[in-house]
């Protein structure tokens, strides 16, 4: 069997997967694979999702691809299961979804095209973006950072990609 579909591999890649609706039907695929395949967000609106892309993938180049949108939406309907960063730094389940939509909802009202991301993203680092409610923007920008990194790295496929042994003490069940 070739090493791409090793059973390890097969096993390690269909565990990171979630069930999407794309196109009307309810699929297992990778947050990445649901991006690619413009997956239908069940919590967030597609806006939303477009917003915490672009911001993400402004933090972590490729977030975006490796399907940080598909993903948030994915740990959203998890509930307690949830493994989105905020859940591990005090951000109550049943409050992740307010705080992830007033994230993307202030991105949408306060980014323009005329600012560079880098612009935007050093004025959310130091909380000066007038308009900005809900959460403060410099610990949204620290949440969705960890989030994006652990999308797009936080697998063996994330480790081999930066040329790093994935060398886990005890390796997970499953990557998310």
């Amino acid at each position: 069997m070739p090493e791409s579909l090793s059973r390890r591999h097969l096993l390690a890649r269909g565990t990171a997967a979630g069930f999407f609706i794309v196109a009307g039907q309810c699929l297992w695929l990778t947050p990445r694979e649901a991006e690619a395949r413009v997956f239908e967000p069940q919590v967030l609106s597609p806006e939303q999702c477009k917003a915490l892309s672009m911001l993400g993938d402004a933090l972590v180049p490729g977030a975006a691809a490796a399907g940080l949108a598909a993903y948030i939406d994915l740990q959203l309907q998890a509930g307690d299961e949830s493994l989105l960063i905020g859940k591990y730094l005090g951000v109550d389940t049943s409050a992740q979804t307010e705080f992830y939509r007033a994230a993307a909802d202030n991105v949408m009202s306060l980014a323009d095209e005329n600012t560079s991301a880098h612009t935007f993203v050093t004025s959310m680092a130091t909380d000066s973006l007038s308009g900005w409610a809900g959460p403060p923007a410099s610990y949204v920008l620290f949440v969705l950072r960890a989030d994006a990194l652990d999308v797009t790295y936080g697998t063996s496929e994330g480790f081999e990609k930066l040329g790093i042994p994935y060398m886990a003490q005890i390796k997970p069940d499953k990557p998310w």
